[in-house]
């Protein structure tokens, strides 16, 4: 299953062979997932990838032109960036969060755990910080630390709908649907409208046997994306009509 990265969230998470595709993101829980859990430092760090990417264009065409091979690719610069911004303020854990994320995003993973080290030590539970060392270890096949590191998000903010989903992906892969469903129901609970949260404890509940729950769940991920067509498969497979 894939990680949306908030986030990107989770790669390095096996998936169980007969889940049908759990991990697609429909496109208007990734707007909602943008507009709910999407920080500020998230966010201009986004912005300055875009920027970037714009004056990198203007020096590859010049370099085309004169020969210059000069120009460092956009999470380059944007490391740079960051480590200035880290250097004028070494004590904001914002500003060390952005860096992290872009050595996160460069596949530099060992900098940005201990870039995340050093935004929790100063603030404990920063959830971007918790949530990206989740990502991070789970992209070093660091699975079960990963597994902690969700945990820990769900503990400072029981409603994270990215934790819960990573959660969710890691022990259906795994086959440990009971944990899947107590990592995702309480998330779904107080946020119904992510309809992947609502899917993943479907295929939970279906595979329990617990028939009437895995339909609740299938119609609850169509409620908020019609065109989840896992969920309809899963009602289907349940003699329901999609």
């Amino acid at each position: 299953m894939q990680h949306t990265n908030d986030i990107d969230p989770d790669p390095a998470r096996a998936e169980s062979a007969d889940n049908g595709g759990a991990s697609r993101l429909a496109s208007s829980q990734a707007e909602q997932i943008t507009q709910d859990l999407i920080p500020g430092w998230l966010a201009l760090t986004v912005l300055l990838l875009l920027l970037v990417v714009a004056v990198l264009g203007g020096y590859v065409i010049r370099g085309v032109i004169v020969g210059s091979d000069s120009a460092g690719s956009p999470t380059d610069v944007a490391v740079a960036e960051w480590q200035r911004t880290v250097d004028s303020n070494p004590d904001d854990p914002e500003s060390m969060l952005g860096l992290g994320y872009a050595y996160q995003q460069r596949g530099d993973y060992e900098d940005a755990l201990t870039a995340y080290e050093a935004v929790l030590a100063a603030d404990p539970g920063n959830t971007g910080a918790l949530y990206n060392t989740g990502v991070v270890l789970g992209e070093l096949g660091r699975t079960k630390d990963a597994e902690v590191a969700f945990w820990d998000v769900l503990e400072v903010a029981p409603d994270h709908a990215l934790a819960a989903k990573a959660l969710g992906e890691y022990y259906v892969g795994k086959k440990q649907y009971k944990s899947a469903l107590t990592a995702l129901e309480p998330v779904i609970e107080a946020r119904p409208h992510f309809a992947d949260l609502q899917y993943l404890a479907g295929y939970s509940c279906e595979q329990l046997g617990l028939v009437p729950q895995a339909i609740e769940y299938y119609r609850g991920a169509l409620v908020y994306t019609p065109d989840y067509a896992e969920a309809r498969e899963g009602l289907r497979r349940l003699g329901q009509e999609g």
